[in-house]
């Protein structure tokens, strides 16, 4: 049967483009597939039409594709579904600052994102009424979302009793621990993929990404805490990615304006990502073969002492048995009104 898929706003976190994608996709029974690396929260993760991030898996199954709000849902551009149509909806669907990635597209509609999708789901409302097929395509989809969760808990569980802990069991942990309301702030690169799959959002403006480079992630919480003080920030850090903010000033701040966040530090003792780039680019070169990576070990301090100065809790985390104690720990301390910092030592 005819299949649609559609590749969620990748750069438009608002309130009402996440509702109005919400009652599109059900409306058309349309799987919803965000980015590699989005940048807010789009859609409900637990809703039964998101199906994950990897939309190479539908090119060759689909017969539309909306691409809304995302500037680079497949590269390079000619790597587009080789059959369908393409449809790209954004503020500035032709980018003059990206001349190469056009998309592709056959058709663009160019206005306010929430607005467009607004006026689709109006028309569509009374034009899709009464389809069969719609149901046919979501029952279809809510089996593959099944499936895909069922494999992100199969995962899991195997590294449940990993030592040192492994950043799937770390996430699924602080899923289970946190609040439905949660905002998180993701500044990691090489965990990444393991807090997508694992990290339930299911509410609008629960999920940034901070774009612009490395060190933004303390500032975005203590913004988020600022806008949303009832709700519970997370910060998510990458080691690396933390060594980048100014984290003195960010906990001064957080200690003299009452904004009490969570920081989690994905603690693997290094620049990753600059590693496995030696091996992607030079996998013959000398790195690859003598084993030393130049600037690419972090020899850092016990993280969690850091807070303590200013009246936080911090710790540090290296056995995957306390990790669940230690997180209950952490929100205690949020909920008293002082800033925690788990440091969660991570295989390298």
């Amino acid at each position: 049967h005819s299949l649609e898929t559609t590749v969620s706003p990748a750069g438009l976190g608002t309130v009402a483009v996440f509702r109005h994608l919400v009652e599109l996709a059900e409306l058309m029974g349309m799987p919803v597939v965000e980015g590699g690396t989005p940048l807010y929260a789009n859609f409900p993760k637990d809703h039964p039409l998101h199906l994950g991030y990897d939309v190479k898996r539908f090119q060759s199954q689909s017969d539309l594709f909306l691409v809304i709000g995302s500037s680079v849902p497949w590269y390079p551009p000619s790597s587009r579904p080789a059959q369908g149509t393409v449809v790209v909806i954004d503020e500035n669907p032709i980018k003059a600052q990206m001349a190469y990635q056009s998309l592709q597209a056959d058709i663009y509609l160019e206005g306010d994102v929430a607005t467009t999708l607004k006026l689709l789901v109006e028309d569509l409302r009374v034009s899709a009424s009464g389809d069969g097929r719609v149901k046919e395509r979501r029952n279809h989809w809510e089996d593959e979302h099944r499936k895909l969760q069922e494999g992100y808990q199969a995962a899991a569980l195997t590294a449940k009793g990993r030592q040192p802990i492994d950043a799937e069991w770390l996430c699924a942990a602080l899923n289970e621990a946190m609040p439905q309301d949660a905002i998180y702030i993701e500044e990691t690169i090489m965990h990444r993929q393991a807090i997508l799959r694992q990290i339930r959002w299911n509410q609008p403006q629960s999920y940034i990404h901070p774009t612009g480079g490395l060190g933004l992630g303390l500032g975005l919480a203590l913004g988020a805490k600022l806008a949303a003080p009832q709700r519970t920030i997370v910060a998510l850090e990458g080691d690396g990615s933390f060594l980048y903010n100014p984290i003195i000033p960010a906990l001064g701040m957080a200690q003299e304006y009452n904004l009490p966040i969570l920081i989690v530090v994905f603690n693997n003792g290094g620049y990753g990502v600059m590693k496995r780039s030696h091996l992607d680019f030079y996998p013959q070169g000398v790195a690859a073969g003598t084993g030393v990576f130049h600037g690419v070990d972090i020899a850092g301090p016990n993280y969690a002492q850091l807070v303590e100065p200013f009246g936080g809790y911090g710790e540090r985390v290296e056995d995957p048995e306390i990790l669940a104690p230690a997180i209950r720990n952490a929100l205690a301390a949020v909920k008293e009104g002082r800033v925690a910092l788990l440091d969660v030592v991570l295989a390298a």
